[in-house]
Order: C-alpha cells, then structure tokens, then sequence
C-alpha cells in the first residue's frame, strides 16, 4: 500500500499504502456526522458492513506484514540491483476510471513510491507522489492527503524526512478509511502493495544465486503464504463484483504457488521464475 511505513508494526501500501505504502497502519477514532471533513462525507456514501474474521485477518495482516521500506532496506543491505523499469509507470494511472482500480493502483503507485525513496530516484519520485495523490482524490482521500502536501514539497531532497512523511501521509489514510468502515478500499490498497511489493521482490531474485546477504529476501518470500492467505480471504467478501471475483481467483491461484516449498531452503530458482510468472500475470490483470 506501505510501514506501504518505516517500522515493521507501524504501516504500503498500502497503502500499502499507502506503503508506502503500504503497510498502511495506524489506529482512527469513529467521528460523528459533525465532524466530518469533505473526505468523510463523501465516504459516508461507500460503507462496507463487513463481519468480524475479515476485520481480524486484515488487521492481522496489516499487523504482521513487513512494510516495503523494511523489505527495500532489505534489498540495499543484500546488494540487489536497482530496477525502476519494473514500476508501474506513473503516466496508467489516467487508466484507473474505477474505484476498485484506483484503491489497488494507489496501494502499487505506493509501493513504487517507496522504492524510488529509499534508491533516491529524486527525478522520479515527484511523478509517482502525483499519481498517488491524483489516485487519493478519486478515491475521496484528498483531504486527508493534502495534509501531508507541504511536507512532502518541502522535505523532497531528504529521503529521511520524505519516507517518514510518507508514511505518515499511509497510516493517515488507514486510519481514516478504518473510522470510516471502507474495510473493501482499505484491503484493495493493502492487496496492490503486498502484489507490487512481492512483485519486484520476486523479479530481483529469481536469476541471482542464493548467498548469505539475501538470505532473509528468499525468507521474506516464503513467509508471504500466511498473509496471502488471509488477504485472499478478505477480498473474498467482496466478490459480488464481477471484476473483484476474477481478481480473487488470480490472488487464489497465487496462493497455490506459494504454498508449494514445504520450508524456506525450497525457495530455488525454478520456483522463483514460476511465481514471478504468475505474478506478473497477476499484476497486469489490475495495472492495464
């Protein structure tokens, strides 16, 4: 989505992200009809009554999940190359017309976001904020975005200050979305920035050796059959939509490659490659 954030606990984005994306996280009070800001008002047209399990495996997984800084801080320590080419270019996002598209694309563009930062991509990084913040106003969250406007101008050049206002920028959406009872826009962001996290993750390791300084890289990608799990699951509540279902079935069939190593050490090359097919059908299916 992007912690979409900075530390592990404290979310992508996604969101997630936004993670920064995701990872999204933070905990938001419910607000009465008074108090609500532009962003809150027109949320209030989009609740998604949701039950108990589906509210417990998303905040188990937003819980959990490493963060795309955390797992890109990763990357630097392991030596991995650093590859924009593999982002979603930020010029699609005038494809995403609707609301499922724009919530998992934010939770992507989040996640690239992200990457850009922590490489210092500075000549990159503004194109992907305007995606982003175009994608949080489609999506109602402009109010709660352009709270973080000013930093983000201002702390451009600084990629310390600018990943804390990020992810910042992420918690404060979750938590908005969560006070707001949008679990289904909430778990779309947290899905793009798990997809693009592994993405990319998945695309870096699957053609250089295994060795002691990407251990946890190869580690990281075997843990992501629990929290695929229960994200599939969430997405699950929501396949009354057409376009959701297929989405689900892809995230399923996703998830049956994941579980195939019986343990970390079975995270070879030959699996690498199947999945990074499979994710990059996957991601396609949302980024087109």
């Amino acid at each position: 989505m992007l912690k979409i954030s900075c530390m592990k606990n404290k979310p992508l984005a996604l969101i997630a992200a936004f993670a920064i994306s995701i990872t999204l996280f933070s905990c938001g009070g419910n607000k009465n009809d008074s108090e609500m800001s532009g962003d809150q008002a027109a949320a209030s047209q989009d609740t998604t009554p949701i039950d108990e399990v589906a509210t417990f495996r998303f905040s188990y997984t937003i819980a959990n999940l490493p963060s795309p800084i955390v797992i890109f801080d990763e990357f630097t320590k392991s030596d991995l190359p650093v590859d924009i080419t593999l982002l979603n270019p930020s010029g699609n996002v005038k494809n995403y017309t609707t609301s499922m598209k724009q919530a998992f694309n934010y939770g992507i563009y989040g996640v690239d976001l992200a990457y850009l930062v922590i490489n210092e991509r500075n000549t990159e990084i503004y194109n992907y904020y305007s995606a982003s913040k175009s994608l949080a106003e489609d999506l109602n969250l402009g109010e709660t975005f352009k709270k973080f406007v000013d930093r983000f101008e201002s702390n451009s050049e600084n990629r310390d200050s600018l990943t804390r206002v990020i992810d910042e920028a992420y918690g404060a959406t979750d938590a908005y979305l969560r006070s707001n009872e949008r679990l289904e826009t909430a778990s779309e962001i947290l899905a793009g920035s798990w997809l693009e996290c592994q993405y990319i993750t998945v695309q870096l390791l699957k053609d250089i050796p295994r060795t002691a300084s990407n251990e946890i890289l190869f580690q990281r990608v075997w843990e992501q059959r629990v929290y695929l799990d229960n994200i599939s699951k969430v997405l699950g509540e929501f396949t009354d939509k057409p376009e959701m279902a297929t989405i689900k079935a892809d995230f399923d069939s996703l998830l049956e490659i994941y579980k195939t190593p019986a343990d970390s050490k079975a995270i070879d090359s030959a699996f690498l490659k199947k999945l990074s097919e499979k994710l990059t059908m996957v991601r396609a299916n949302i980024t087109k």
